[in-house]
C-alpha cells in the first residue's frame, strides 16, 4: 500500500515510513509517528498531552472526529485560583495568575488523553497488519537510540520567556525539576544542535504500554505510578479519573463550502471558529484583491478577529453548556460580518494518507512548551498543563469544572463528490486556526498545491488593529497597513501546517518549512 506522512519532526516521519513498510495503512501510521512525535519534541507534545483526530476511513467510507482532549481532574479547585486572577493574554489565551499556579507545577495538570485516542484510533481502524507492539514500537526505539537536536526542536527554547505573560519559560519549569533539567537542558544550557538526545525512561515507559495497551497508561502498572506521583505532588488528578477517562467518538463538524464539504473537530476545539472564517468569505472575489495585498489582508485579518471574538464568547464543552453553532456558522450573519470596516501555545500536527483512500489528521500537544513541567521520576515523559484555559471564576462557559474539556486544535479534511480530497492541520495555539484557515484558501481559491500553500506568507488577527505579520511581507505592504489602521507586529511564529492531497492516482504532499518538513513517502 502507497502512503504518505507529513510532521514537522524528520525522525517521526520516518516512524511512520516503518510502518507503512511493514504493511500498515494511514492510520498505523498516522499512531506510530504521532508516538514517536512525543519522543521527537519532547518539549511540545507527549503522552501526558491529548489529540483531536479527524479520520476518514476508507472501509467504512465514514468521517469520524475522535475527541481524546486533556479533562479537567475531579479535585481541581478553582477557589484557589481566583485571588491571584490578573487577566488573559490574547483573546482566547490563557487566564493569567500570580505566580501561574495554573500553568506550571502539578496544580496545572489535566487528565491526559492522548494515549486513549490513539489506541481507540488504531483498534478501530488500523489495518490488521501490524500488531500495537508494532506501532508503538518505532517511537521506544527512537528514545532509547536517541537522535541529533534539529533545527525545529531548537527553536522549542525559544518560544516563551519573561516578555509573554502566562507562558513560563523553559528555565523556570525546569528549575524544580531537576531530572528533566539535566536531560533537557545539560550542563543547565539550552543544547546544541547536534547534540544527541536519548531519554530512556521514555523508552521503557513505551516499551511497557507497547507490550500491554493503552489501558496501561491509565489503569496499568503505570497508569498506578501516575496517580500515585500526581497524589503525592498535589495534582488534580486521581486514579479514579485516569480509570474512567474515555474518548469521545462523534460525527465530524461539517459544513458546505464552495465545492467542498468540510469536516473538522467538534467543541471546545476551534473548528468552528475555522468554518466561520470560511464562511465569512465564501462570497468574497479573493482572487481580485490579490494574494497577500494591503486589501486582502486587511479583510482576512477583520474575519479572523471577529471569529475569534465568537469563539471566546461562545464555545465550550457541549456537554456542559449550550453551544450556539447554527448561529456561529450563520451564512447571512458571516457575510455580513466579511464586510470591510474601519474597525503559543505550542502543539504538533501529523497528517497521513494512503493509496486506499484513508485520510487522517491528528492535532496533538502537551500545552506550552516543557507543559506543566512535571515529569515522574522513572516514567520520563511531560504531563500538560492546560488548566490555564479555564476561567477560575465560577458562572463562565469556560469555567474551571471536573470532566470539563479543552482544545484549541481544528484537524480538517475536506471532501469533494463525497470522496476525501485534503487532510490538513497545523501547530501554533491560536495561530493554528488562521494558519490552516489561510492554507485552505491558497489551495482551493488560489491554486495552489500543498506545497506552494503551505509555504505562502501568513498574517494572523484575534483582536481588532493589532495584525502580526511575518518578516517576509514586503515592506510597502506593510506601510499600507499601518496606514489602514493596524499595529503591525512582526513575528516568525505562525503555526506549522501539515497537508496531503489527492489528485487523481498521485497523493501530493505539503510540510510546512517553518517546521523540519518531515515528509515520508512509501
Amino acid at each position: 500500500m502507497r502512503g504518505v506522512v507529513v510532521c514537522p519532526e524528520p525522525p517521526a516521519a520516518e516512524a511512520g515510513r516503518r510502518i507503512f513498510a511493514q504493511g500498515g495503512n494511514a492510520v498505523d501510521a498516522a499512531v506510530a509517528a504521532a508516538f514517536a512525535q512525543g519522543v521527537a519534541n519532547p518539549l511540545g507534545c507527549g503522552i501526558g498531552g491529548h489529540a483531536a483526530i479527524q479520520i476518514y476511513s476508507a472501509t467504512d467510507e465514514t468521517g469520524l472526529y475522535l475527541d481524546a482532549l486533556v479533562s479537567v481532574g475531579s479535585e481541581s479547585d478553582p477557589a484557589r485560583f481566583v485571588r491571584d486572577l490578573t487577566g488573559r493574554s490574547e483573546r482566547v489565551g490563557r487566564y493569567l495568575l500570580k505566580g501561574d499556579t495554573n500553568q506550571l507545577g502539578y496544580s496545572s495538570i489535566m487528565i491526559p488523553g492522548f494515549v486513549a485516542g490513539m489506541g481507540e484510533l488504531a483498534a478501530r481502524f488500523g489495518s490488521g497488519q501490524v500488531s500495537w507492539a508494532d506501532i508503538v514500537s518505532p517511537a521506544a526505539d527512537l528514545a532509547a537510540e536517541g537522535f541529533a537536536i534539529y533545527p525545529y526542536l531548537a527553536t522549542y527554547y525559544t518560544f516563551e520567556g519573561p516578555d509573554r505573560p502566562g507562558y513560563p519559560d523553559v528555565f523556570r519549569k525546569l528549575a524544580s525539576n531537576p531530572r528533566a533539567a539535566a536531560l533537557y537542558l545539560p550542563g543547565g544550557s539550552v543544547p546544541h544542535q547536534g547534540h544527541v538526545l536519548i531519554q530512556e525512561e521514555l523508552a521503557r515507559t513505551l516499551r511497557r504500554i507497547a507490550t500491554a495497551d493503552a489501558q496501561e497508561f491509565y489503569t496499568g502498572g503505570v497508569g498506578r505510578e501516575i496517580a500515585e506521583d500526581l497524589r503525592a505532588g498535589g495534582g488534580p488528578v486521581t486514579s479514579v479519573d485516569l480509570a474512567s477517562y474515555t474518548v469521545r467518538t462523534q460525527m465530524p463538524l461539517a459544513m458546505s463550502w464552495r465545492d467542498l464539504v468540510l469536516h473538522t473537530s467538534t467543541p471546545p476545539t476551534r473548528g468552528a471558529v475555522l468554518l466561520a472564517m470560511l464562511r465569512s468569505v465564501e462570497h468574497v472575489d479573493l482572487t481580485a484583491l490579490g494574494v497577500n495585498s494591503p486589501a486582502y489582508v486587511d479583510l482576512l485579518a477583520q474575519v479572523t478577529s471577529r471569529a475569534f471574538a465568537d469563539g471566546a464568547r461562545m464555545l465550550a464543552d457541549p456537554v456542559f453548556a449550550s453551544v450556539p453553532l447554527e448561529h456561529l456558522l450563520s451564512r447571512d450573519r458571516a457575510h455580513r460580518r466579511s464586510a470591510p470596516t474601519t474597525e503559543p501555545k505550542h502543539t504538533t500536527h501529523v497528517t497521513t494518507a494512503d493509496s486506499a483512500g484513508n485520510m487522517v489528521a491528528i492535532t496533538h500537544s502537551i500545552g506550552s512548551v516543557t507543559g506543566s513541567g512535571v515529569t515522574t521520576p522513572g516514567l520520563g515523559f511531560f504531563y500538560n498543563n492546560f488548566l490555564g484555559f479555564f476561567n477560575p471564576m465560577p458562572g463562565h462557559h469556560d469555567s474551571m469544572v471536573p470532566g470539563k474539556r479543552a482544545g484549541g486544535a481544528c484537524p480538517t479534511i475536506a471532501f469533494r463528490n463525497g470522496r476525501p480530497l485534503l487532510a490538513i492541520g497545523s501547530s501554533g495555539g491560536s495561530r493554528l486556526v488562521s494558519a490552516v484557515f489561510q492554507t485552505l484558501i491558497n489551495i482551493f481559491v488560489h491554486g495552489m498545491n500543498p506545497q506552494e500553500a503551505v509555504s505562502a506568507p501568513r498574517f494572523h488577527c484575534e483582536q481588532d488593529g493589532v495584525l502580526y505579520v511575518e518578516p517576509t511581507f514586503p515592506p510597502d505592504t506593510v506601510a499600507s497597513l499601518r496606514r489602514m489602521g493596524q499595529e503591525l507586529v512582526t513575528t516568525a511564529y505562525m503555526g506549522c501546517n501539515q497537508a496531503i492531497m489527492f489528485d487523481g492516482d498521485t497523493i501530493r504532499s505539503g510540510s510546512d518549512p517553518r517546521g523540519g518538513m518531515g515528509v515520508a513517502v512509501v
